[in-house]
């Protein structure tokens, strides 16, 4: 029996996935660089101190704390973040998880400033048991840090799992031998999901909320090959 679950954020509970895309686009073009859409969409999921890098490259210098900041500006500042909003079944699944008593930790790489956004909109800190953002580890996903820090502000309970919508939620999910369910509400296709190691994948909270229960109860998750649902 799961015991806990770790939810990533952004794409996996609030629809924001392509307006942070469009944030980094602006961004990039800011910083004399045309970037492919497309291209973004696929690296959104990382923390902003490994996307820029892995966009402009380790050795553009000055240039990869600019387009950070310059993606702050876009994406909180010139208001792309208020059109941001709960996907459908989101708070609803938050609730569904803590009336089953299952702890609940929110672990994204977002800035304290958006998290605390998202977390109203999700029905306030009262809705999980534990957040851990951007500003509380060392080194955001794909590193493992965030859902490690996750696991310790609940206790480190035995049996948990992850769920998110990037391959660097799986990444960082499986860098602590986590079972990390997918969902298709970030954009990203479900076979990369599949192929970066997603135990199984549900079009988003709405579809996981409806297989909830068989989803917890489900023995041997951590051992299953991936698959689509």
């Amino acid at each position: 029996m799961i015991e806990a679950v770790l939810l990533d954020i952004d794409g996996t509970l609030i629809d924001n996935n392509l307006l942070h895309a469009l944030a980094w686009e602006r961004a990039f073009r800011r910083v004399g660089r045309q970037v492919d859409a497309n291209k973004i969409i696929h690296k959104v999921g990382m923390g902003g101190d490994q996307l820029a890098p892995s966009v402009l490259g380790e050795g553009a210098g000055q240039a990869i704390e600019q387009a950070r900041q310059f993606h702050t500006e876009e994406y909180s500042q010139k208001g792309l973040i208020d059109h941001s909003e709960p996907l459908p079944g989101a708070v609803d699944l938050l609730k569904a998880l803590r009336q089953r008593s299952i702890k609940v930790a929110l672990a994204s790489s977002a800035k304290e400033q958006e998290v605390e956004r998202y977390l109203k909109q999700l029905g306030g800190r009262q809705a999980v048991d534990a957040v851990v953002m951007s500003e509380d580890v060392s080194a955001t996903k794909p590193a493992g840090d965030i859902f490690a820090s996750a696991l310790d502000k609940l206790g480190k309970p035995a049996n948990a799992l992850v769920v998110g919508d990037t391959i660097y939620d799986v990444a960082s999910a499986s860098k602590l031998d986590l079972p990390c369910i997918g969902v298709l509400s970030g954009g990203l296709e479900e076979k990369l999901l599949i192929e970066a190691g997603a135990v199984l994948v549900y079009d988003g909270p709405a579809d996981l909320l409806t297989h909830l229960d068989a989803v917890l109860t489900r023995p041997n998750l951590s051992n299953m090959a991936a698959q689509p649902l």
